[in-house]
């Protein structure tokens, strides 16, 4: 099975989740005009603009062997943890936060998508953690609606920044659909006033092969192998929108507010990210201003091969040049 069908199954799934149930919570909310009240709904939190003003929740990490564990949305999630194969308080570079593409639930294990980078960076000084993700490994059930399973994601990750704490310098890297987690959770870090105002020190974010492109048609594009031609779905996100405003989730919208440091790396062999789609974002970057490098890899497929080994070690040095 293609990896590209592999990605299509999660955003089914998330089509899945746009229809919500119809639940709503007793508070209410303003429209950004305010001058039109309405019941607030059950993931209006976790639109970019309320994350930003939620910021991070921090939580004790526990540690048992090569796996750890933190809290977020009162959901305990697992990982895998690798430390320098050294003394590493004597030698220690940063830490490094991963988060891993799409991988089927059938077949998942802790580590799957992330172990062999976090095993080059910790090979090379860093102590990384890459989160299973709720429903994944270890973790906590995930949210029963799989929109709300897709939207918490971020939230997971900006819980697990602001756990790990301390005064070293952290990196982020994301891959495929981890490559749009991250890219969401920068947007939110430049905004926030937690992350402003805290010790914390996440000084840049490695985008491989990411998702960048806005929903609904980063969902819609992964659906030409779908029996109906995603017919099905795209009644669930004309259900989604009369409730949701789906530019609040749009990882294109929020690029303004990205103030850290951004590398991109993209294979033009890659069947399951279009090249062209980091071509537009790192464009989009640079004219707004932002720092960016960008890679491209004549002939290498999604996961970068052939040459892995250069895609990781330009990581580790711009790590190095924070």
């Amino acid at each position: 099975m293609r990896l590209k069908f592999s990605l299509l199954a999660l955003f089914v799934l998330v089509g899945f989740g746009l229809w919500w149930g119809g639940s709503h919570s007793g508070s209410v909310i303003l429209s950004p005009q305010g001058d039109k009240a309405r019941q607030e709904l059950p993931y209006d939190k976790y639109s970019f603009e309320r994350l930003a003003q939620r910021g991070g929740v921090a939580s004790k990490i526990e540690v048992s062997g090569s796996k750890f564990y933190y809290w977020s949305e009162g959901r305990r999630i697992s990982g895998e943890i690798n430390y320098p194969p050294f003394d590493y308080a004597q030698g220690l570079r940063g830490v490094v936060v991963m988060a891993r593409g799409y991988v089927e639930k059938e077949i998942y294990k802790t580590g799957m998508g992330t172990h062999s980078a976090a095993r080059y960076f910790s090979e090379h000084g860093y102590i990384t953690y890459a989160p299973d993700f709720s429903g994944y490994g270890e973790s906590s059930p995930e949210d029963e609606n799989a929109l709300g399973a897709r939207l918490v994601k971020p939230v997971e990750i900006l819980d697990l920044i602001a756990s790990i704490g301390g005064d070293q310098p952290i990196y982020l890297w994301g891959h495929s659909n981890g490559g749009q987690i991250m890219l969401s959770v920068v947007e939110i870090i430049g905004k926030s006033n937690y992350f402003k105002g805290s010790s914390l020190k996440v000084r840049g974010v490695t985008l491989w092969a990411p998702v960048s492109k806005p929903f609904p048609y980063n969902i819609l594009f992964y659906t030409d192998e779908a029996s109906d031609s995603g017919k099905w779905l795209r009644a669930k996100i004309s259900e989604f929108e009369r409730d949701y405003d789906v530019f609040e989730y749009s990882v294109d919208r929020y690029l303004d507010w990205i103030e850290l440091p951004v590398q991109i790396h993209q294979g033009t062999g890659d069947e399951s990210v279009p090249s062209k789609w980091s071509d537009e974002l790192a464009k989009s970057l640079r004219d707004k201003g932002k720092e960016v490098n960008y890679f491209v890899y004549p002939g290498t497929d999604h996961n970068f091969k052939p040459g892995w080994d250069r895609v990781v070690g330009r990581d580790v040095e711009w790590f190095q040049s924070l």
